[in-house]
């Protein structure tokens, strides 16, 4: 697996001149990412690269039409690849054939000592030293180096991570997309991110797991927190999971337990999926707890993110004498002092910070869920940024039509939330289970 995300060298089969071919935009997307080491163009059709392999590389990427994969895969075989990526699709998603053909690939590929990741995916990228290795068939990548490493059975779903990733500022590490698993499973990458020292979150988009019982072993035995995605809980999904990738979905409520004993996040859905990976990316100087603040100076918003951390399972305690006592001397007299705690849009914004700074201070509370609609006083995001320094309370927040304020959470590293239940949701992924 090391050759998968961490090669020295590469060769692309398909490469080409034409750039409408696939293998043209995959050469050209290892060249651009970074990628230091030598790369070989493999093509008998084409004058410009070499017809076989000549000598061993670490990772083969095999861009071909289904009915020439077989001797590429041999030719990597034969020159001692350690590992073949084969992006191509037509295999055991389509027919009976099909699931020959991906039954000799994997046999060609073990008989060599080769690790094969697909077929019918849309490849790997991995950040290093010196730039990204793209070795995919996406063309944009992501903009910040960070700890979050993802793994999906879909090739399409990695196109939405790396939107979100672009979107939100999220810092990545790796990617895979493994297909078919005709070799490499969702497992094998989760066990080989659990000791990589750039990963510090891992996610998962899977449709059905190859081996249920290995995975919650080694999603057990992994010291980082784990975000699944399952895709195929109802039975219309199940089947659209069994003609995208020919695996069977199971049963849901299975997997669920499964996930439990493990200790892995599912996220209900894909917004839920990116605000956990958000939230977890965050890294907050100090451990989160259950027993956190909700801040607002917008009680509807804070109502609503009340009723979600108590439906989640966290705890909404008052805050004490003190805290209470400091927040009326410096808001207004109508403001609420007990949790949520409501500073009015009336607060005087010199005094925005240091009844900010009470709250996070309450030993009761070991994080804060800060919401703010439509009142972009710097005053107010200045306090926030202040007390999370100075608490190293984990802290998410939700926060609509305030610009200054936003820029300010997000410069400090803040996880900002699309709803006051998403804040308290994405908060609650800090302390699972």
């Amino acid at each position: 697996m090391d050759a998968v995300f961490q090669p020295r060298s590469v060769a692309v089969y398909g490469a080409s001149r034409n750039p409408a071919k696939l293998g043209s935009v995959l050469l050209a997307n290892v060249r651009a990412g970074g990628f230091q080491g030598p790369v070989t163009s493999v093509n008998p059709n084409d004058p410009d690269a070499l017809p076989s392999l000549r000598e061993a590389v670490d990772l083969a990427l095999v861009s071909v039409p289904a009915a020439a994969v077989e001797a590429a895969v041999q030719d990597a075989a034969r020159a001692g690849c350690a590992a073949a990526i084969v992006l191509s699709s037509g295999f055991g998603e389509t027919d009976d054939e099909g699931r020959r053909l991906e039954g000799r690939l994997r046999d060609t590929a073990l008989a060599a000592g080769m690790r094969l990741v697909g077929p019918n995916c849309m490849g790997v990228v991995s950040r290093s030293d010196a730039g990204w290795l793209n070795a995919s068939y996406f063309w944009r990548l992501p903009e910040v180096a960070g700890p979050v490493s993802m793994v999906s059975q879909s090739g399409a779903f990695g196109g939405m991570f790396f939107s979100e990733a672009r979107r939100r500022g999220l810092g990545v590490a790796r990617f895979l997309s493994v297909g078919n698993s005709a070799d490499v499973t969702e497992t094998d990458a989760l066990d080989w991110l659990g000791t990589d020292a750039a990963t510090g979150v891992i996610g998962m988009f899977v449709e059905a797991f190859r081996d249920g019982r290995r995975f919650v072993e080694v999603a057990s035995a992994v010291d980082k927190q784990i975000v699944v995605l399952k895709a195929g809980k109802e039975s219309a999904g199940a089947r659209a999971a069994a003609s995208h990738t020919g695996s069977l979905a199971g049963r849901h409520g299975a997997v669920q337990a499964a996930f439990a004993r493990a200790g892995v996040i599912e996220a209900a859905d894909s917004d839920a999926f990116f605000d956990a990976l958000t939230a977890l990316a965050a890294r907050p100087p100090a451990p989160a707890g259950r027993r956190i603040a909700v801040l607002t100076i917008s009680g509807g918003p804070g109502v609503l993110a009340s009723d979600a951390a108590e439906r989640l399972g966290l705890e909404l305690p008052p805050p004490g004498p003190g805290t209470v006592a400091r927040v009326r001397e410096l808001a207004p007299g109508f403001a609420a002092a007990g949790n949520p705690v409501d500073l009015t849009p009336q607060c005087p914004p010199a005094n925005f910070a240091a009844a900010i700074r009470a709250v996070f201070d309450d030993p009761v509370y070991e994080g804060v869920v800060v919401i703010n609609c439509g009142l972009d006083i710097p005053e107010f995001g200045a306090g926030v940024v202040e007390a999370r320094r100075a608490t190293g309370k984990p802290v998410t927040a939700f926060l609509l039509d305030v610009p200054a304020i936003e820029a300010a959470l997000v410069s400090e590293g803040i996880p900002l939330l699309g709803s006051p239940e998403r804040a308290v949701a994405a908060y609650r992924a800090l302390v699972w289970p």
